[in-house]
């Protein structure tokens, strides 16, 4: 897990706290603070962040958050709106705005916070072409109908991209990864998190992790690439007597089994018949506009016929 960010030593965060406390407390009782005690739990130390943004154009968001979850999801409005909420004194949540990019962080404000007290949950609506950039460490992340491109780099967080376009990319060290109905470039790197690719429209997809699961299931566009790579995890593929694919498989050490009918290609490498298990296979489905290429160095391979 990263560093969580320190805002500075702890007496003088306290001095700035103070500062800004007695601020508020000269301010017209009408002017809210942006962070106020979360109605029906006072004392209790829970706070929630509302805040507005208007843009007039593009937006770029930006987060970064230690833990907890993140939901963002578009709206017919040429505005952000962030609700976030924590239960804890040790960390503040931060949003500001500079022209179309609206910057979110969760920041420490003291030393030796527990992993309990980085909790910070986000709900986030967004016009929906909006750019978003999101870094949680561990958690959750969901996207849904947004029609930009999409970052994600995260540690152990669950990912789910639905009904997103754009170029997207998630990066995890044991978090998975859903993508339902994404369309656009596809990039995903992993450790050990696994992936499942549910009906994407897209002419570019890698994903590779080192012991996670891949599984695709989906079209293929004409004169698209599609690599699926891991070391010992499985992949699974379901392929249509309607597909028109080109493909390549290998494991090293796994076993590879083959449900479809396939044209071989023998002279690059031996061909799987029908339930039959190997360890390669080249072979073609229809006309072979779309190149598919399965590797596994350890892991078991399987492609079988979507119903």
């Amino acid at each position: 897990m990263s560093t969580p960010l320190i805002s500075g030593a702890a007496g003088w965060t306290r001095g700035l706290c103070s500062i800004a406390l007695l601020a508020a407390a000269a301010a017209p009782a009408a002017a809210l603070p942006a962070e106020t005690t979360v109605p029906g739990r006072e004392g209790s130390g829970a706070h929630r962040l509302d805040k507005r943004f208007t843009v007039d154009g593009r937006a770029l968001v930006t987060l970064r958050n230690a833990q907890g979850s993140i939901v963002v999801k578009s709206w017919q409005r040429m505005e952000v709106e962030i609700l976030a909420d924590h239960a804890s004194e040790g960390v503040e949540v931060d949003a500001v705005q500079h022209g179309n990019r609206i910057e979110l962080l969760t920041h420490v404000l003291r030393e030796n916070v527990s992993p309990a007290e980085l909790q910070a949950n986000y709900q986030i609506f967004v016009p929906e072409e909006t750019e978003l950039e999101i870094k949680n460490d561990s958690g959750s992340v969901s996207v849904q109908q947004v029609y930009a491109d999409v970052s994600v780099d995260t540690v152990l967080s669950k990912v789910e991209l639905t009904d997103v376009s754009g170029v997207l990319t998630v990066h995890t060290v044991d978090g998975s990864f859903t993508c339902t109905r994404c369309v656009g470039r596809i990039e995903f790197m992993s450790t050990s998190g696994g992936a499942r690719f549910l009906q994407p429209t897209t002419r570019s997809l890698r994903a590779q992790t080192f012991s996670g699961e891949l599984f695709y299931d989906g079209q293929f566009a004409p004169n698209g690439n599609y690599k699926l790579t891991t070391a010992s995890g499985p992949i699974e593929l379901l392929l249509s007597d309607k597909d028109s694919v080109k493909l390549s498989v290998h494991s090293r050490q796994g076993k590879v089994e083959n449900q479809v009918n396939l044209k071989p290609e023998s002279h690059v490498f031996s061909f799987l018949s029908s339930h039959k298990e190997s360890s390669s296979l080249v072979g073609t489905m229809g006309t072979g506009l779309a190149r598919v290429e399965l590797t596994s160095f350890s892991g078991k391979i399987r492609i079988r016929k979507r119903d």
